[in-house]
C-alpha cells in the first residue's frame, strides 16, 4: 500500500457527508454499508452513534464531481434519506498511521 499525494491524482475535494437512512433494520443497515463500500469515491464509512447514521469521507476532483456522485450514486440509494455535506477548505493535520 502507498500513500499518494491527492493532489498529484487529481483530488482535489475531500467532503464529509452526513447519511440518514430511512430504517434502521439490520437489513437496510447491511445493504447500505454493502452498496457504499463499492464506491471508490468513498474513502471511510463510519457508522456512528448519535443524530445521523453514517459518516462519509469522500474524495472527488472537484465539485461537479462530487454532484455526480451525490445525484447519482449515493443520494439514490434505497436506503438512504436525507444526505448533509461538509466541504473541506483547508487541511491542517492528515495521519495514517497510529502513535505507538
Amino acid at each position: 500500500m502507498a500513500i499518494l499525494d491527492r493532489h498529484k491524482i487529481g483530488i482535489g475535494l475531500i467532503s464529509f457527508s452526513q447519511v440518514f437512512l430511512k430504517a434502521h433494520t439490520f437489513e437496510v443497515l447491511n445493504e447500505f454499508e454493502k452498496e457504499v463500500a463499492k464506491f471508490p469515491e468513498v474513502m471511510e464509512c463510519y457508522q456512528m452513534a448519535g443524530s445521523y447514521d453514517f459518516m462519509l469521507r469522500i474524495a472527488t476532483k472537484d465539485m461537479d464531481a462530487y454532484h455526480i456522485f451525490l445525484r447519482h450514486r449515493l443520494a439514490v440509494l434505497p436506503q438512504v434519506n436525507t444526505v448533509q455535506t461538509y466541504f473541506v477548505l483547508s487541511e491542517t493535520k492528515s495521519e495514517t498511521a497510529y502513535p505507538l
